[in-house]
């Protein structure tokens, strides 16, 4: 029996999915990105503990000073980075051909705002990049919530009777999703590789615990 997917190689796989057999090729390279593969796959289950552990050996080829921060980092606002990688991970699966250098390009902008604030300057840099954009835009509204949740978001304006993430831990929040994106970059593996990691393993609901542990 052939694949239903490829239509090539043998379907050894029944995926709840599409209630038919698929090869293993297709299942790894197309589970979540283009299968809507139901939570209780034995399959999907088995696939995020590959990529989890492929990511943790890339955290663990990180020189000590970067493994640190990622520790450091991810122990003192692990909902912030579960928001971020959540984010991230919707806008891959709205838009199937997202890259890691788009992600990299939004937190750049992004962070150039908050490093100018931290100079004691408000200027919001934008992206002319329409997709870049809303990314940023999505971050960002993402790291106002936490840095004043009774606040205005929109206009930047942090209340500091009620800001709960200071901009140091918002800088380095936006570091660490960087540096993480970087990882995957510099492989030269694939151009999606992290946005892809993230869509495959974080769940469709949104959770307030980073899937991307130690």
């Amino acid at each position: 029996m052939k694949c239903v997917l490829c239509g090539q190689r043998k379907g050894k796989r029944h995926c709840p999915a599409k209630n038919a057999f698929i090869c293993a090729s297709c299942c790894g390279e197309k589970r979540v990105l283009e299968i809507p593969c139901p939570e209780a796959c034995e399959y999907l289950k088995a696939g995020r503990e590959r990529d989890a552990e492929d990511f943790r050996k890339r955290v663990q080829r990180m020189d000590s000073t970067n493994r640190e921060k990622y520790r450091r980092v991810l122990a003192d606002h692990q909902d912030v980075i579960a928001r971020l990688e959540y984010a991230i991970s919707r806008a891959n699966a709205l838009s199937r051909d997202f890259k890691d250098k788009e992600v990299v390009r939004a937190i750049d902008v992004l962070l150039e705002t908050y490093r100018t604030e931290d100079k004691g300057v408000l200027y919001e840099k934008t992206s002319d990049d329409l997709r870049i954009e809303s990314l940023r835009r999505e971050l960002r509204t993402i790291i106002e919530s936490f840095r004043n949740p009774e606040g205005r978001e929109s206009t930047g304006i942090v209340d500091p009777q009620t800001a709960r993430l200071q901009l140091g831990g918002a800088i380095e929040c936006l570091e660490l999703v960087r540096l993480l994106a970087m990882a995957y970059l510099e492989d030269h593996s694939s151009v999606s590789g992290y946005v892809d990691f993230l869509t495959r393993v974080i769940p469709r609901e949104e959770t307030r615990k980073s899937i991307i542990l130690p």
